[in-house]
């Protein structure tokens, strides 16, 4: 009889999880949508190769490492150490495509935390008839631990980055 009273518990705390789960999701994503105006886009009246090249520029010149740079895009890395065990980074995509009179480009820009956490080292040694015995080794390896990512919309951020772009094309 226990075992069915701790069997059935145990289905309710599990739903009940699930549930609370799909509403925390649903928060997160409430708002989504696609809109005409948005901070990740701008026009600009030249090739899309050469607002390409002026977003690069943008993005070298606030320290940011720039790779798979093409006419068509590129893709621009910052890390942050925002304490001893917290650290941060901006990974920002840029996607310059053709469109009359000039070229359209989009941005798209992801935060992603990390935190230093160490975690003890232990060993095992068993004894089939006595069972298993677990023995600290002492050591404390630390490793960078991805906590979350987001993608960043505020409109600042990006009109600051489309600002940069334009005055490089003056």
């Amino acid at each position: 009889m226990t075992k069915w009273v701790l069997a059935a518990l145990a289905a309710v705390f599990l739903v009940t999880g699930c549930a609370s789960h799909e509403a925390k999701r649903g928060d997160e994503l409430r708002g989504e949508g696609f809109k005409e105006d948005s901070p990740f886009v701008r026009n600009f009246r030249v090739a899309a190769a050469k607002a390409c090249e002026s977003a690069q520029m943008a993005l070298l010149s606030q320290g940011y490492r720039v790779s798979d740079a093409s006419p068509k895009g590129a893709t621009g890395q910052k890390d942050f150490q925002v304490d001893s065990e917290n650290f941060a980074s901006i990974e920002i995509k840029v996607v310059c495509m053709e469109r009359a009179p000039g070229a359209i480009v989009f941005a798209s820009a992801v935060q992603s935390k990390y935190e230093l956490r160490k975690s003890r080292q232990s060993t095992s040694l068993g004894i089939p008839v006595i069972g298993s015995l677990s023995l600290p080794l002492g050591t404390t390896p630390e490793s960078l631990v991805k906590v979350g990512s987001e993608t960043i919309s505020e409109w600042e951020f990006y009109s600051s980055f489309f600002d940069l772009v334009k005055s490089y094309l003056e």
